[in-house]
């Protein structure tokens, strides 16, 4: 309760307080922390090209839904990629040459060692032979599938990477455009180019920093409100899913990035940035004061109690606190009247005013 320039006890007239003055009463906190925080999916995948090379076709844009396996570019190799390509295929045909040559040699060699004409020495050398050239095919055969299950196809005169959805969703990013060269995800020079994010769009979340000083009112569970400046009369339901255990800095000021998982979606869009009202602790019955009411002197909280004759300064000891008011715990009774302004400073203000 509120009320300016009120009597105290019926001893002083409002001429002689030019502050406001309000009252500690009992009544309820309600715990209520405001802060803003971004719309995220809960789940998106960024996709990147196999191989470095030039963006021949691109068959989806933002917004399109797609499904797993999904057609969604082709990307033509550059020269050093499609050079590489065209050397693991002549490997592999090279390697299969040595394959049959080195078998037919062991067969031979076999054969003469039947009717004594070569030592058995000689035989387990072609054998070897015949082992390491079957190695090297398979080595090559290896190295070619790992190429093809990127998704790289070979037509009669090109080459060209097909990239597909991994995974159905909607595209909510593509950062190319057809014409553009870009870097394998393989690469590790900066690695490689996204191509496409690919979201969940049925479950958002969203996460807001919490100074520090907040923190200790936010707990998992609490429920929260959401909304977005474009649609202001509609409100989303979340709830706090994580309260991190350790800060992090932002513009000087310390801050945790609190995680709300949103019950359904509503109007809620990824990249949105969503004013957020997280609602912790309620208290019934307890004795509260104005929030204007509580001075800080050498970093404790004190009052300006106002007295018949005056007013004096009271420590007190504080407990949970909203936008309107503080609980007090130790300091003051109900009924008390007090200062909402430093008094001294206030009959200053007034004396300058009145000359």
């Amino acid at each position: 309760m509120v009320a300016a320039c009120a009597n105290a006890n019926g001893a002083e007239g409002n001429a002689a307080r030019p502050f406001r003055v309000g009252t500690a009463e009992r009544g309820e906190i309600r715990v209520v922390v405001e802060e803003t925080g971004l719309v995220e999916p809960e789940r998106q995948i960024i996709v990147k090209s196999p191989i470095s090379g030039i963006v021949e076709r691109l068959l989806v844009r933002e917004g399109a839904r797609v499904t797993p396996g999904q057609l969604l570019a082709r990307v033509v190799p550059d020269m050093a990629q499609a050079n590489s390509i065209s050397r693991l295929r002549s490997e592999q045909v090279a390697a299969q040459i040595r394959v049959d040559r080195t078998r037919r040699d062991l067969e031979r060699t076999e054969g003469v060692a039947r009717s004594g004409g070569v030592t058995q020495e000689e035989v387990e050398q072609k054998r070897a032979a015949h082992d390491q050239a079957l190695n090297e095919m398979q080595t090559a055969a290896d190295q070619l599938r790992f190429v093809e299950q990127s998704g790289i196809t070979a037509g009669d005169t090109s080459q060209w990477a097909r990239i597909t959805a991994p995974t159905g969703g909607v595209i909510i990013k593509r950062g190319v455009e057809e014409g553009e060269t870009v870097v394998g995800g393989t690469s590790t020079f900066g690695g490689g180019t996204e191509l496409f994010t690919i979201a969940d769009l049925s479950a958002l979340r969203v996460k807001a920093a919490i100074n520090e000083v907040d923190i200790g009112k936010v707990a998992m569970g609490d429920s929260v409100a959401l909304t977005v400046d474009a649609f202001p009369d509609d409100t989303v339901v979340g709830v706090v899913r994580l309260v991190p255990p350790a800060a992090r800095q932002q513009e000087r000021v310390r801050v945790f990035d609190v995680e709300i998982r949103v019950i359904g979606t509503g109007v809620l869009r990824p990249g949105m940035t969503a004013n957020v009202w997280i609602r912790g602790p309620v208290r019934q019955n307890v004795l509260r004061v104005p929030v204007e009411a509580v001075f800080l002197s050498e970093g404790h909280p004190i009052v300006y109690r106002l007295t018949a004759t005056g007013h004096d300064r009271v420590p007190v000891r504080l407990g949970l606190s909203d936008l309107s008011y503080v609980e007090i715990l130790e300091g003051l009774a109900a009924g008390d009247s007090l200062a909402l302004e430093d008094p001294v400073a206030a009959a200053e203000r007034a004396a300058r005013i009145s000359k």
